[in-house]
């Protein structure tokens, strides 16, 4: 039961722009949820407030490998992390997509960028002797924001925007290198005027890009 992962009743933890805490669903389920209490709130600061609720909350997962049989799309919050397991290069979100990724185009033209898996479905980065990961520090945001309870509609609407836009803008910088002159990932008649440039992730460093720039002005309100 997921319930089983809770150490104990909760107050909120976060920092001063993020608060996380505990919640009743539906049949009387725990989740979680978060609140952001500051116009300056960061993704960075999203993930230290959910980083503190887990250490306090909730169990170590150490030893559960339960997750990294599920699909890990990647963003281009994730490339510089990600980049650092490998030597420096020209086109960095090339090299990550290369190592670590697996690019699909459907008959549409619809791209998905996710952590590489096994033929058991399991995450590349997954050492399945002790279940654990191998790069924990460099995993990518899916992979921070997530813990085995059960997540507020707002909270899975909020992650879920993050992660779509996030892989969006990761396309357009694979375009952009392989217009530089990278090897192609993504085939020719992509045309990089579907993914115009957004200007919430151009710094690429969480502690920098506010969560408020990223959402409407509406969906911003039901975050408060």
């Amino acid at each position: 039961m997921q319930n089983a992962h809770i150490r104990k009743e909760a107050d909120f933890m976060g920092n001063s722009k993020v608060e996380a805490f505990l919640i009743t669903l539906e049949e009387h389920q725990l989740g979680h949820d978060l609140r952001l209490t500051s116009d300056d709130a960061t993704i960075g600061d999203m993930l230290e407030a959910l980083s503190d609720f887990a250490e306090k909350h909730l169990y170590k997962c150490l030893g559960c490998d339960g997750c990294c049989y599920e699909r890990a799309p990647l963003t281009i919050l994730d490339i510089p992390a990600l980049a650092t397991l490998l030597p420096a290069g020209k086109f960095p979100a090339h090299m990550v997509c290369q190592a670590f990724a697996e690019v699909y185009i459907d008959q549409d033209g619809i791209i998905d960028i996710a952590l590489r898996r096994d033929e058991q479905g399991a995450c590349l980065f997954l050492d399945k002797e002790r279940k654990c990961c191998r790069h924990w520090q460099s995993r990518p945001f899916v992979c921070r924001s997530h813990f085995c309870l059960p997540r507020s509609n707002r909270l899975e609407a909020l992650r879920q925007d993050i992660v779509n836009n996030g892989e969006n803008e990761l396309i357009r910088v694979l375009l952009c290198e392989q217009a530089d002159g990278a090897t192609p990932l993504i085939l020719p008649s992509i045309d990089i005027i579907n993914y115009p440039p957004d200007q919430a992730y151009l710094s690429q460093e969480w502690q920098r890009i506010k969560v408020k720039s990223l959402v409407s002005s509406k969906f911003w309100r039901k975050l408060r």
